[in-house]
């Protein structure tokens, strides 16, 4: 279930839906939501799917939609009544989505100002059997210096995921891709994503890499990896290969 606070107005379709989750991400949230709003793509969708927060993240996103709705080619916030999970978040926001290309955006990870614009332009080229457009990310370590992240390069293929997690969430997703393989599933203690890719794989989809830094993942103690995933890794390892049995040596991912 789903209340939804800050329905978007008729307007032009959009080209991309960003679809952002957010659980007790109050802190940081309007510090990534503003990089998604100096995105130089025109017609973009924000929907923002509060998972039962208990901060106030979600007011204060209302209060920032107020004053930014303007710029998007349609902008929400619905929050559900019970936390559900990721997996829930992100099929909410997808369901809700109106554009054929979906943006997966973690409330703590901002984005550089042509992210969009690169990944859709490269989207429009793809063919049809293309489902996810992924960036380069830069690590952000606390403490250190950003380091080139995820893919480092490599080809979109099975054989990349099967020792880890090769490609981290945020990334371009055909819709009708997500509608093929059910959506996102829940797993206990995370690798949702990671879960989603491999049945994209399974389903006969693939993905292409576009080869610039586009993106910051954010490390720090707080995170979900670091909170769920880490403590939690010989067990997520044995539920994955149980799902997908052509996974190998999964708890060596860094991803979430």
């Amino acid at each position: 279930m789903c209340l939804e606070l800050f329905p978007d107005p008729p307007c032009l379709p959009p080209l991309v839906s960003v679809v952002l989750s957010l659980y007790n991400y109050g802190h940081c949230v309007l510090d990534t939501l503003g990089t998604v709003a100096l995105q130089t793509l025109s017609q973009i969708e924000l929907v923002i799917v509060d998972d039962a927060s208990t901060d106030d993240g979600p007011q204060r996103v209302q209060l920032w939609l107020q004053q930014q709705a303007g710029r998007f080619a349609g902008a929400r916030l619905v929050q559900h009544h019970h936390n559900g999970g990721l997996a829930a978040a992100r099929n909410t926001g997808f369901a809700l989505a109106r554009a054929p290309w979906v943006w997966v955006q973690d409330a703590d990870n901002p984005l550089a100002s042509r992210a969009l614009e690169q990944c859709y332009c490269l989207a429009e080229c793809v063919q049809p059997h293309v489902a996810v457009v992924h960036p380069l990310l830069l690590t952000v370590p606390e403490g250190a210096s950003p380091q080139v992240f995820q893919g480092e390069g490599r080809p979109w293929q099975r054989a990349i995921f099967e020792p880890a997690n090769a490609v981290d969430a945020m990334a371009l997703v055909r819709r009708s891709a997500w509608e093929d393989v059910g959506g996102y599933v829940h797993i206990p203690g995370g690798w949702e994503d990671y879960d989603f890719w491999c049945a994209l794989i399974e389903a006969g989809w693939t993905g292409v890499q576009c080869p610039q830094a586009l993106g910051c993942y954010t490390l720090h103690p707080a995170s979900m990896t670091a909170r769920t995933v880490f403590p939690n890794v010989m067990r997520l390892e044995q539920l994955l290969q149980l799902r997908h049995p052509w996974l190998r040596c999964v708890g060596r991912t860094s991803a979430g």
